[in-house]
C-alpha cells in the first residue's frame, strides 16, 4: 500500500496508428489489444521505487482521430490515431507522467499526446528506442527529460528530479530539457533482468494482451501473456531505431 505522500505517476501507452486509404481501408496492423509487456516492466520497477505509478492505456478505447495526411503511390492516406482520444487526459490528474515510443511512425502521436500532457507544468518523462533516437524532437514538444538507459536504473533518480526531490543517486543515463550542464549519457550503473522487481498481480491483469500481431485468438475472451527473455535487437527495420544506438542496456 503506497503512504498518502507518495507522488503520483501516469504512465501512458500511445494510441495506436492508422493509415487509412480513401476507401476506409486500415493498411497498418491494428495491435490495440497486444499485451504491455514494456508497461509492466515499467510499473513494476516505478512502484518498487516507491512511486504510486498508474497506466493510462490509450489504445483502449474506439475513438478514432485524423490527424494528417501523406501520399504514398499516388494515392492519399489518412494518418489516424485509435483509441481514447488525447484530450480527454486531465493534465493534471498526476504528479508527473511517463511517455514511452520506440517506433518513429509513432512520433507525431507521442508529440501530440507530451504536448498535451505538459499544458498545465506537470513533468513528462520521455523513454524509448525513437526519443533516444532523437530526443530534441520530443523535447520541442515539451518533454522534461528523456531517459537514455533502458534498465531501468535511472528511473528513480530522474522521477525524484523532475518531481523536485532529492535524487537517490546522482543523475545519469538521462538528458534534461533547458540544461547546460547534462548527466552523463551513460548509467553509472545498470539494471540486470534479474533484478527487476516482480510485477503485482493488479500490473500483471492490466497490461495483458488479447491479440498477437493482429491475429485473433480462438477463444473468445482468452488473454495472452509475456515474458522478455532478453533484451536488443539485431535488425534494421526502417521504422525502429533500437539498433542504431549504443547507450541502451546490452545495445547488439
Amino acid at each position: 500500500m503506497q503512504s498518502q505522500d507518495t507522488s503520483t505517476i501516469g504512465i501512458v501507452e500511445l494510441p495506436e496508428l492508422g493509415l487509412f486509404e480513401p476507401n476506409g481501408k486500415n493498411l497498418l496492423a491494428d495491435r490495440r489489444g497486444t499485451a504491455l509487456i514494456s508497461k509492466q516492466i515499467l510499473l513494476s520497477n516505478l512502484r518498487a521505487a516507491g512511486f504510486d505509478a498508474q497506466l493510462l492505456n490509450l489504445r483502449k478505447g474506439e475513438h478514432q482521430q485524423a490527424f494528417g495526411k501523406v501520399m504514398w503511390n499516388d494515392t492519399e492516406l489518412t494518418k489516424t490515431y485509435l483509441g481514447q482520444k488525447i484530450d480527454n487526459i486531465d493534465p493534471s490528474a498526476y504528479e508527473a507522467w511517463g511517455v514511452t515510443n520506440n517506433f518513429s511512425q509513432h512520433r507525431d502521436i507521442a508529440r501530440m499526446t507530451i504536448k498535451h500532457l505538459a499544458s498545465k507544468g506537470r513533468p513528462v518523462v520521455v523513454g524509448g528506442s525513437d526519443a533516444i533516437a532523437d530526443p530534441q524532437v520530443y523535447f520541442a514538444a515539451g518533454a522534461t527529460a528523456v531517459v537514455l538507459d533502458k534498465s531501468g536504473a535511472a528511473n528513480g533518480p530522474i522521477m525524484d528530479y523532475v518531481l523536485g526531490k532529492t535524487p537517490r543517486e546522482e543523475l545519469s543515463g538521462v538528458m534534461l530539457a533547458n540544461s547546460s550542464q547534462q548527466p552523463s549519457p551513460r548509467a553509472k550503473r545498470s539494471l540486470s533482468p534479474e533484478q527487476w522487481a516482480l510485477p503485482e498481480l493488479s500490473v500483471v491483469q492490466q497490461c495483458l494482451g488479447t491479440t498477437y500481431k493482429d491475429l485473433r485468438l480462438p477463444k473468445e475472451g482468452a488473454l495472452i501473456g509475456s515474458v522478455f527473455a532478453d533484451m536488443g535487437c539485431d535488425r534494421k527495420c526502417d521504422f525502429c531505431q533500437t539498433p542504431n544506438y549504443r547507450l541502451g542496456y546490452r545495445a547488439m
